[in-house]
C-alpha cells in the first residue's frame, strides 16, 4: 500500500485535475437522474438521433463485421465507411461500447461522457506541471476551467469532438519540448494521433498551432536564421504527422470529395456574421439553450478567475512586449475568426457548419486560459490600478449586457448576477487575501468549482433529453424484427421500414435499409432520392415514400411496420413510441412473415436482386424527369427497353370541396386563397378507386406541414416532415369501391399546391415488367459488406448487369475471373456490360488510396522510428 499511497501523493495534482471535472459531472448526471441512475439520458439532438446508433455500427463491426469497416449496405442503399469512421468513430474511447449491449449503450454513452470531461482536466493538468512553474495547488484549478469550459458543456453531446480537447494540450505539451530539442518526437506522434482520431478538428488544432508556433519564437530571443530553422522543423514534423495518418486521410479525403467537399461555398463575402459584443454575453454563466445550437454565438465561458488572469496578462511586465504584442495579436485574430465570414470559413474548411456554429472556438478557450495560467504562475498581489481597469472592463461589460434586454434569450437576471458575485468575490480573494494562507487557497478552489458546476448546471438544463423508454421500445423492436428476419432469410436484401427512431436505424438494428444520416455522406444518393420522391437533405435521405416500383427495383424485399394495436393500453403507448413514416397501404400486396409484440414484417414478392440484367441502354442513358413517378417509370422503360409511360396515369379526384377557400377548376400548381382569414379554410377531395390498383398522391415541396394539415380519411396524413423535392404518397391500394376522402387545413392564408396529383398504377403492367427483371436476375450465393459474388444467365445481345449498388471507383467487378470496365448508370448505380450466356460474377469494395495512404503511413513511421532503431542495432552491435 505504501507504494500506491507514495504515487498518489506525488501526482495528487494530475489525479485531482482527473477527479474535479468528473465528479462534477458524475454529480450532475445523477442528480438528473440520468441512466443507469434513473429513466432519462444523455441522448439529445444528434446524440440521440445519430451517434448512438453509429456506436452500435461500431460495437457491431468489431465483434460481428469487421468488413463493414470499409463498406456497409446500411448507409442507405449502400457506401464507403472510412470516411464514416474518420469522423465519427476513430476515437480509442469507442472501444468502451464494446462493454455496453443494448440497451445499457446508453449507460456507455455516460461512462465516455465522464471520462473525457475528466482527461481534458488531466492533460491540461499535465500541460501546465511540465511547462510552468505554477504552485501545485493552483493547477486543478485551470484544469478545471479547462475541462469544463463552455465549448466543453456545449459540446458535450458531440462526443466525437472531445478528443480534440483531450488531446491539444498533449500537441502543445510536444511542441513545447520540440522548441527546446529539434530532435523530439512527441509534437508529431500526439497531432498525428489527433488527425486519426478526428481529422475535421485535427485540421482546425493545425491551424491553430501555426499561431502557436508564432507566439512561442516570440517568446524567445532568436535571430532569423535560428527563426528559419525553427520553421523549418515545426514544418517538417507537422508534415511527418499528416503522413502518419495517410492510411486514413488518403481515402477520406477520396471520400470528402463526393460529400462535403461538394458543398464549399464558391462565394465567400467580407462581412460581420453579427455584431462582436455579442460575444461578451457567453461569457456569463448559463449562456447556452437549444436555440444556440443550430445559429448561436461561440460558446466560449471559462469563468472569473481564467477572465480576470487574462486581461491582467497584458499588464503582466514580467512578460516581454513583443510576447505579448504577438499575443494580443493572436487574440485579435481569434476572436475576429468567430464572427468574420471569410475566417469563419477557414477554420471551418470552407464550409459553413449545419448547426454547432464556430466549432473552433475551443482552441480560443485553450487559448486564454492557457494565457491566464501564466499569469498566475506566481500568485502575487496585483497593484490597484490594474485591479481597477479589471473593474472598468467588467462594469463595462455588464452595462452593455443589462442594457441589451431581451436580445440574448440565453441571460437572465440570476445568471447575470450570479456571475457578478464570482468576478467579485474572485477580484476580491486575488486582491485582498493572504496568498499563501489555507483559508484563501480553499475559497479560491471551492469559487472556481461553484461557478464552472453552476454553468454545467443552468446550461445544459437548458436542453430536453430523451427517456431510456423513448430509445429503448423502437430500438429493440428494430433489432427483433432483424434478428427473427435473418433466421428466415439469409440472402442480401434491403428492408424498407413504415416507422422509425431515427435515419440510422439499420446501422442499430444491423439489417440492409434505405435512410441514412450523416455529415460524410455521399451527395449523388439525396439527389436520386429527391428524383424518387423520398425525403432528402445535403446530409441524410429517409425512404419513406416507396413505391411498388422503387421498393421492387431497389430490392426492398421486406418491410418493418407497425401493428395495429386495439388491445392493451401498455401496448398501444409503447406503440406511440414508433414514429410512423409514411402511408403505406401498398404493403396489402406482401404477405406477413414474421410478428413481434408491437411490429411485424411483410415480404416483397416483386423484389428484385440487387443486380439484374437490363437492356445495355441503361449504361448511358440520361433521366432527366422531374416528376418523381415520370422518372420512375422511364427508369423502368431503360430497364427493359418497353414504353412505360402509361404505368403510373394521372387522375381526377371524383368531387372536390372548398370550405371558405375559392375554388379552383385545375387543382395542380393552382393558388389557394382563404376566403375569410379569421375562419379556417378547409379543401375536401374524395375518390372512390374504381381498381384494385395503387394510388399515389404527389406533394410538392411547399405542401409540407409548415403550410397545411393533411388527414386522409379522419386522421392525420403519415408523412415525414422534413423534405425539399416532391414526395410521393400511397393512399389507396385493393381500395376498390372504397370511398378515399383527403382533407388539407391551410395554416396561412394562401398555399400553393404544388405538385398535387393523383396517380393510379396499372397492377398488371407493373407485375409483367418486373417478372420478366426477375427472370433474369443475378442470383448471389456469396456476399459480405464488402464483397457480392453470384451467377447471372445472360440470354440475349446488347445486355448489361444493372446493380442498385451506388457508384464508387472503389468497386471492382470481375465476370468469370476477368476484370471489366464499370459505368455509372442514370448518375447514381454501378453498372457493367456483358456478353450472353451464363456467368460468375464477383464485386470487391476497397477504399480508393487506402492502399497509397498505407504506403505513405508506413515510411513516415519508418523516417521517426529510424534512429531510435539505428541506436538499438548500435547496443546490440557492441
Amino acid at each position: 500500500m505504501l507504494p500506491i499511497k507514495n504515487y498518489l501523493k506525488k501526482h495528487r495534482v494530475l489525479l485531482l485535475s482527473f477527479l474535479i471535472p468528473f465528479t462534477i459531472m458524475l454529480c450532475y448526471f445523477i442528480g438528473r437522474k440520468m441512466y443507469p441512475f434513473g429513466n432519462s439520458s444523455l441522448l439529445t439532438v444528434d446524440l440521440g438521433q445519430q451517434y448512438i446508433d453509429f456506436f452500435s455500427y461500431f460495437r457491431a463491426t468489431l465483434l460481428h463485421h469487421p468488413t463493414s469497416f470499409f463498406y456497409s449496405f446500411s448507409q442507405a442503399i449502400g457506401g464507403d465507411m472510412l470516411g464514416e469512421w474518420a469522423y465519427y468513430l476513430m476515437s480509442p474511447f469507442n472501444l468502451i461500447f464494446l462493454l455496453f449491449p443494448g440497451k445499457s449503450i446508453i449507460a456507455g454513452v455516460m461512462v465516455v461522457t465522464l471520462l473525457k470531461y475528466a482527461l481534458s482536466g488531466l492533460t491540461f493538468g499535465l500541460l501546465l506541471k511540465k511547462t510552468t512553474r505554477m504552485n501545485s495547488f493552483y493547477i486543478p484549478l485551470f484544469a478545471t476551467a479547462y475541462a469544463l469550459m463552455g465549448w466543453t458543456i456545449a459540446n458535450q453531446l458531440n462526443l466525437l469532438w472531445l478528443d480534440a480537447v483531450i488531446l491539444l494540450p498533449l500537441v502543445i505539451l510536444g511542441f513545447e519540448k520540440l522548441q527546446n530539442n529539434s530532435k523530439s518526437w512527441a509534437y508529431t506522434w500526439w497531432l498525428a494521433l489527433l488527425l486519426v482520431v478526428n481529422y475535421y478538428m485535427g485540421y482546425m488544432v493545425c491551424l491553430f498551432m501555426i499561431l502557436y508556433f508564432l507566439y512561442t519564437t516570440s517568446r524567445l530571443n532568436v535571430t532569423f536564421k535560428q527563426f528559419l530553422k525553427k520553421t523549418w522543423t515545426f514544418t517538417y514534423k507537422s508534415l511527418i504527422s499528416v503522413a502518419i495518418s495517410a492510411v486514413i486521410l488518403f481515402p477520406t479525403l477520396f471520400s470528402l470529395l463526393s460529400s462535403k467537399g461538394q458543398y464549399t461555398e464558391e462565394s465567400i463575402k467580407a462581412k460581420f456574421e453579427y455584431n462582436p459584443l455579442a460575444m461578451l454575453s457567453k461569457f456569463v454563466i448559463g449562456s447556452f439553450n437549444f436555440d444556440q445550437m443550430p445559429s448561436g454565438f461561440p460558446n466560449i465561458f471559462v469563468g472569473s478567475l481564467v477572465l480576470i488572469g487574462f486581461i491582467l496578462y497584458f499588464m503582466n511586465i514580467r512578460f516581454s512586449i513583443r510576447e505579448r504584442v504577438v499575443a494580443f495579436l493572436i487574440t485579435s485574430f481569434l476572436v475576429l475568426s468567430m464572427c468574420f465570414e471569410p475566417l469563419d470559413l477557414l477554420w471551418h474548411g470552407m464550409q459553413f457548419p449545419v448547426w454547432y456554429p464556430y466549432r473552433f472556438s475551443f482552441v480560443f478557450c485553450f487559448w486564454i486560459i492557457l494565457l491566464a495560467a501564466q499569469q498566475f504562475e506566481y500568485f502575487n498581489p496585483i497593484k490597484y490600478w490594474k485591479i481597477g481597469i479589471v473593474s472598468i472592463l467588467f462594469i463595462g461589460m455588464f452595462t452593455y449586457l443589462f442594457l441589451s434586454g431581451t436580445t440574448y434569450n440565453y441571460l437572465s437576471n440570476e445568471t447575470l448576477f450570479l456571475s457578478i458575485l464570482f468576478i467579485l468575490l474572485m477580484l476580491i480573494l486575488i486582491q485582498f487575501q493572504d496568498h499563501s494562507s489555507p483559508s484563501f487557497k480553499w475559497l479560491l478552489f471551492m469559487g472556481v468549482i461553484a461557478e464552472m458546476s453552476c454553468n454545467a448546471v443552468y446550461s445544459l438544463d437548458n436542453i430536453s433529453y430523451l427517456s431510456t423508454s423513448e430509445y429503448d421500445v423502437s430500438t429493440s423492436a428494430l433489432a427483433t424484427e432483424s434478428k427473427s428476419l435473418k433466421k428466415i432469410d439469409n440472402s442480401f436484401y434491403r428492408v424498407a421500414q413504415t416507422y422509425s427512431r431515427t435515419k440510422n436505424d439499420a446501422m442499430s438494428a444491423d439489417f440492409f435499409s434505405g435512410s441514412h444520416f450523416s455529415s460524410a455522406f455521399s451527395k449523388s444518393i439525396p439527389t436520386f432520392y429527391g428524383k424518387i420522391g423520398q425525403p432528402d437533405g445535403d446530409n441524410y435521405v429517409t425512404y419513406s415514400n416507396g413505391t411498388l416500383l422503387t421498393d421492387a427495383l431497389l430490392n426492398m424485399k421486406y418491410v418493418f411496420t407497425p401493428k395495429q394495436m386495439k388491445s392493451s393500453k401498455a401496448l398501444t403507448t409503447q406503440l406511440d413510441t414508433l414514429t410512423p413514416l409514411t402511408e403505406k397501404p401498398d404493403t396489402s400486396y406482401y404477405n406477413t412473415v414474421s410478428s413481434g409484440s408491437l411490429t411485424e414484417t411483410v415480404k416483397n414478392p416483386y423484389a428484385l436482386s440487387v443486380g439484374y440484367v437490363a437492356n445495355d441502354t441503361i449504361l448511358s442513358k440520361k433521366n432527366k424527369e422531374t416528376n418523381p413517378l415520370r422518372y420512375q417509370s422511364n427508369w423502368l422503360t431503360s430497364l427493359t427497353g418497353t414504353d412505360n409511360s402509361t404505368l403510373f396515369s394521372p387522375i381526377n379526384f371524383n368531387t372536390v370541396n372548398f370550405d371558405n377557400v375559392g375554388s379552383q377548376a385545375n387543382l395542380t400548381d393552382s393558388m389557394l386563397t382563404k376566403t375569410k382569414l379569421s375562419k379556417p379554410g378547409i379543401v375536401t377531395f374524395t375518390y372512390t378507386p374504381t381498381t384494385n390498383d395503387a394510388y399515389y398522391l404527389t406533394l410538392g415541396a411547399g405542401l409540407s406541414t409548415d403550410n397545411v394539415l393533411f388527414k386522409l380519411n379522419g386522421h392525420e396524413l403519415k408523412q415525414y416532415k422534413t423534405y425539399r423535392n416532391t414526395v410521393v404518397v400511397n393512399i389507396a391500394s385493393n381500395d376498390k369501391g372504397k370511398k378515399i376522402t383527403l382533407t388539407a387545413k391551410l395554416k396561412k392564408r394562401t398555399l400553393f399546391l404544388e405538385n398535387f396529383t393523383l396517380y393510379r398504377m396499372d397492377i398488371g403492367s407493373f407485375e409483367t415488367q418486373i417478372n420478366h427483371l426477375q427472370a433474369n436476375e443475378l442470383n448471389v450465393k456469396k456476399y459480405n459488406q464488402h464483397s457480392i459474388t453470384g451467377s447471372v444467365n445472360v440470354k440475349k445481345t446488347h445486355q448489361a448487369i444493372f446493380t442498385t449498388i451506388p457508384y464508387s471507383k472503389g468497386w471492382h467487378v470481375k465476370v468469370d475471373g476477368k476484370s471489366v470496365s464499370t459505368t455509372k448508370s442514370m448518375d447514381t448505380f454501378l453498372a457493367f456490360s456483358v456478353a450472353p450466356g451464363k456467368h460468375t460474377v464477383k464485386l470487391v469494395y476497397w477504399p480508393p488510396y487506402m492502399g497509397i495512404g498505407l504506403l505513405i503511413s508506413i515510411l513516415a513511421i519508418l523516417i521517426v522510428l529510424i534512429n531510435p532503431i539505428t541506436a538499438v542495432i548500435k547496443r546490440l552491435i557492441r
